[in-house]
């Protein structure tokens, strides 16, 4: 039962008042075919809306059943709308871009029906206006009376109780306004059907109840619902709305893909133009990208060159770098005082000593970086971050050759390098891993060193070498100004021997010896030595044309094998076990001496001093000097047997490492590394205990990466204002779609969808527009990638790879997904103006 009472609905027009609907009073059986008649003004549309639920009242109240609608929320005139109301127009309000079939289907959408019932109920429908065979078309295929068949199925595929018809007949031939009314009167049989129309003959013939209306009052009323017959009618039981009226996303997308779509040419340039901003970040990106690759090649070898290195001696040459940046400085850190016409004097081995940090790799340590190390190599391949891990040692070989006739001692002084963590000479112990190494090394000539008597010399990266390296090798020249060698016949085969710390060092008694003396004896100790200390060079190694640093330095390498080997039997002679028996409680009273001096030689520092200035300051000839020189420079309180330890290095009898190095291969992976030794040393109470490492890179990784990023994130902030700039004309054609698809919101509104259901239907649009401009900006940058790549190559000379620019997946995806979400927030606003749209105004909209 539908009752009016005291319904009264006024407008604004401009200051003066405009009463439409002056207190209308007036009740609806459940079945019956109602046609209000009145001239053109008199409110009947009006009536016909606000019983429809698209207009407000003023005052009054509109009952349903015995609901009253004072309270009604925005929702509660939606769910009426798509379950109790089905609407006819005059000019159809179909809906061109959907098919016959959708447009009938589109009211049970709203109403959440599944897609099985949807289709079946639409097309019996369609049946029942007799449009069973043309549930395909779209409406722009179909003649006038056809499209108003297709509203009326549309109207009555909810089976809503009530039907509205605004002059059905309006816009068809007499024929065709027949067929219609004869629809509508088979539909009052068990529906409440309410008609407005200016013609009485049609309204008289078919109708079964007249209302006449006049200035919005009604005048007269053909059979007027009885008091006994309306309280009757309150009484009968409401069906309940067990559903609210809500538009799945789902079609929401639907609408708006079919709107785009049936403007394809317009669709793909508006994603054009909103894909350039998007082209513009991602060419951006994809050359960005491509010389973080370039690095990212590189960063093996450069890591190679260059490893994380942890030494004896840690200089920290950006401390220094900034004290002295920042003044003169005394080697206690203090600052000169400096008058002007005065010159500040500061001493340069105090600055290096209080800067420097002495590291006692401990056996601790080195398990817990074997750790790492071990179990990086479980990994899956492409998951390892260190190419290798060397180990560096005190094995300074004393090594004797035949040489111009004669046996000749090599000398293979050891000198540390603070920097490189490394211990350099002629002879030098290299890596186990084969195929780490000739991933930067190419063989010249022969067969890699496969056991501890085998050596490969390692050449220059055009065959070349010097003749004071041939020199110290002891390898002769075919003639004194002789410009080249044979590496078959002169290089390849030359044999070497090993004196070991027994054979060297001849003791002043053996029984009970006092000191020890380095042979001279050369030949004597040649003779003595056996093939077990006889080594060969197997192979010349020549660096990589593609390699960007030396791994290895030019010399002749040895296999860890032969050297630890060399360690064991240096540790067993009767010099390092007399040494190891030098430890004392008091060794400041006793004062006993080292059979050998230990020298630290430290590279950096022979570049500053002198040589020979430079070893004096860490040449020791005692364990107490030794022991306190650090404790005063370094911090480091050693305890006897730690220094013992260190002093066997001399002798080559020592398992404590001068050095570790670890070769990452990438610069994340060195990250992960340093955070690893970080924990050890947040480990570590004692402050002396704690280990510094040299990390040579960090100046490059740091300036290139800084440097690529900034380029990177100037060149996308100005791509990024075409991205808002195009977003923005997005939005502005989103406003225009908008004004486009007003009667659609009109009659979308009608069918019971809501306000935040056509701002779906909006967003879906703007949605759908970014994902093509994503799609499209993605699909372009991959094609442009190719002929920028080439050109950079061209540029470059060949350097850069002709496919240098390539576009990451991931950074595709997250474009893909920044063209949604600009799109959308450009669409917001449109949207938001779209749903706020009058449904009566939107309706009238031509």
């Amino acid at each position: 039962m539908l009752e009016l009472k005291d319904i009264v609905k006024e407008y604004l027009a401009g200051e003066n008042k405009v009463v439409a609907l002056n207190n209308v009073n007036l009740a609806f059986r459940e079945s019956e075919f109602v046609s209000v008649l009145g001239p053109s003004g008199c409110g009947k549309t009006t009536l016909l809306n606000i019983i429809g639920g698209l207009d407000r009242y003023t005052s009054g109240d509109l009952i349903i059943g015995d609901k009253s609608t004072k309270d009604f929320k925005d929702r509660d005139w939606d769910t009426y709308r798509n379950h109790k109301i089905g609407f006819v127009f005059q000019s159809y309000n179909l809906i061109m871009h959907l098919s016959v079939l959708e447009n009938v289907e589109l009211a049970l959408s709203i109403a959440g029906i599944s897609k099985k019932e949807k289709r079946e109920r639409a097309i019996e429908a369609l049946k029942t206006v007799g449009l069973g065979d043309q549930i395909k078309k779209k409406p722009n295929q179909l003649s006038g009376g056809q499209m108003q068949r297709v509203a009326i199925a549309r109207a009555i595929v909810n089976n809503p109780e009530i039907i509205l018809a605004d002059e059905p007949t309006g816009a068809l031939d007499s024929e065709i306004s027949l067929q219609v009314l004869d629809i509508l009167k088979e539909i009052s049989k068990d529906k409440l059907v309410i008609m407005v129309t200016h013609n009485t003959d049609l309204a008289e013939k078919y109708s079964t109840r007249i209302v006449n209306m006049l200035d919005g009052k009604i005048i007269g009323d053909s059979n007027p619902i009885k008091k006994a017959e309306l309280r009757k009618l309150k009484k009968a039981k409401e069906k309940a709305i067990n559903k609210k009226a809500s538009m799945s996303v789902w079609t929401a997308f639907s609408l708006s893909f079919k709107n785009l779509w049936s403007k394809k040419a317009k669709t793909i340039l508006t994603s054009f133009a909103g894909s350039i901003g998007i082209i513009g970040v991602a060419l951006v990106l994809a050359v960005s990208a491509g010389f973080t690759n370039y690095i990212s090649s590189l960063q093996s070898d450069t890591l190679g060159g260059y490893p994380l290195a942890v030494s004896q001696i840690a200089i920290d040459y950006d401390a220094i770098t900034g004290a002295l940046g920042s003044g003169v400085i005394n080697g206690d850190g203090s600052q000169i005082e400096i008058e002007d016409g005065e010159l500040g004097v500061y001493d340069l081995s105090q600055v290096f000593i209080r800067f420097g940090k002495y590291n006692y790799i401990s056996s601790s340590f080195l398990d817990y970086m074997t750790q790492y190390y071990n179990e990086d190599l479980e990994k899956p391949e492409e998951r390892q971050e260190l190419n290798a891990m060397r180990v560096g040692y005190a094995t300074q070989l004393k090594i004797l050759t035949e040489y111009e006739g004669n046996v000749v001692y090599v000398d293979n002084t050891e000198s540390t390098s603070s920097l490189r963590g490394t211990t350099s000479s002629t002879f030098y112990e290299g890596f186990s891993d084969r195929e780490f190494v000739l991933e930067h090394y190419d063989i010249v000539a022969g067969q890699y060193p496969t056991s501890r008597n085998e050596v490969a010399l390692v050449i220059g990266e055009n065959n070349t070498i010097s003749k004071q390296l041939l020199e110290s090798m002891r390898i002769e020249l075919p003639s004194l100004d002789a410009e080249k060698l044979s590496i078959e016949d002169d290089i390849l085969g030359k044999t070497y021997k090993i004196a070991t710390n027994d054979i060297y060092y001849v003791p002043d008694d053996v029984a009970n010896p006092t000191s020890f003396t380095p042979s001279t004896d050369y030949a004597g100790m040649y003779s003595q030595i056996g093939e077990d200390w006889t080594i060969t060079i197997s192979c010349v190694l020549r660096l990589k044309e593609d390699a960007t640093s030396n791994l290895l330095d030019e010399g002749i390498m040895y296999l860890p094998s032969l050297a630890t080997t060399y360690r064991t039997n240096c540790r067993n002679s009767l010099i390092a076990q007399k040494t190891l028996e030098l430890v004392t409680e008091d060794w400041e009273l006793t004062s006993p001496r080292l059979y050998q001096p230990f020298v630290l030689d430290i590279s950096e520092l022979n570049m500053v001093f002198d040589q020979e200035i430079s070893q004096a300051m860490f040449t020791f000839y005692t364990p107490y000097q030794m022991q306190q020189t650090l404790k005063d420079q370094f911090g480091y309180d050693m305890t006897n047997a730690e220094v013992i330890e260190i002093a066997l290095q001399t002798l080559g009898a020592s398992e404590l490492p001068t050095g570790i190095l670890f070769y990452p291969k990438t610069f994340d992976a060195k990250s992960n590394l340093l955070n690893y030794i970080n924990e050890w040393n947040d480990a570590q109470t004692v402050e002396a205990n704690k280990i510094v490492y040299t990390d040579s890179t960090e100046f490059l990784t740091s300036t290139m990466g800084q440097l690529i990023n900034i380029i990177s994130y100037v060149l996308i902030a100005f791509a990024s204002i075409s991205l808002v700039v195009s977003s923005i004309m997005i939005g502005i054609i989103t406003y225009t779609s908008v004004i486009e698809r007003t009667k659609e919101i009109g009659v979308l509104r009608s069918i019971g969808a809501r306000k935040k259901d056509i701002s779906r239907v909006f967003n879906a649009e703007t949605f759908i527009i970014g994902f093509a401009a994503g799609l499209i900006g993605i699909g372009l940058t991959y094609i442009l990638c190719i002929p920028i790549s080439a050109i950079i190559s061209s540029v470059s000379g060949g350097v850069l790879s002709s496919n240098f620019a390539v576009l990451d997946p991931i950074s595709a995806l997250i474009l893909v997904g920044i063209s949604i979400v600009l799109t959308l927030i450009s669409g917001l606003i449109p949207a938001r103006i779209a749903s706020k749209k009058d449904p009566v105004v939107a309706l009238r909209t031509d």
